[in-house]
């Protein structure tokens, strides 16, 4: 019974950390490690019987229950978001904005208003007179 103990107690942990590779296995191994650590929570409340003779037991099969169902849980649910994700895609590749098909957004002008500022003398200096440019309505993004 220690060999089993110490064999699941080395290979659980292990399966968590590799499984961690891709975003399915993410998913999977966070569920199985969320419904493990349940698990075996509930195995270990569960009855233990004459002087815990059986809360081993009940914590290892709450832990692998709790695991393969979590493993399930987090499997389906990353499906649903792939499935969520991938028409996303698609409803954006066939829209007709172009920013939704990955083009840069257009930059609208700006307004300017152009001024004529006429000579004048200053106390005992003189300005020419010149243009003035003024910025009504500034640069923006062009998002349809």
């Amino acid at each position: 019974m220690q060999l089993k103990k110490h064999f699941i107690l080395t290979i659980l942990p292990l399966a968590l950390i590799t499984s961690g590779c891709s975003s399915l296995g993410k998913s999977m191994g966070l569920g199985a490690g969320v419904g493990a650590g349940t698990g075996a929570v509930l195995g270990g409340i569960a009855d233990p019987g004459k002087n815990g003779k059986y809360r081993t037991r009940n914590v290892v099969i709450g832990a692998t229950l709790g695991g393969l169902a979590g493993m399930a849980a987090g499997s389906a649910i990353h499906g649903v978001k792939e499935e969520e994700r991938q028409k996303g895609y698609i409803a954006g590749k066939h829209s007709k904005n172009p920013v939704a098909q990955g083009l840069p957004p257009n930059l609208k002008d700006p307004t300017v208003e152009t001024r004529w500022v006429e000579g004048r003398a200053v106390g005992n200096k003189y300005i020419e007179g010149h243009f003035e440019y003024i910025i009504a309505e500034p640069t923006r993004w062009d998002i349809q």
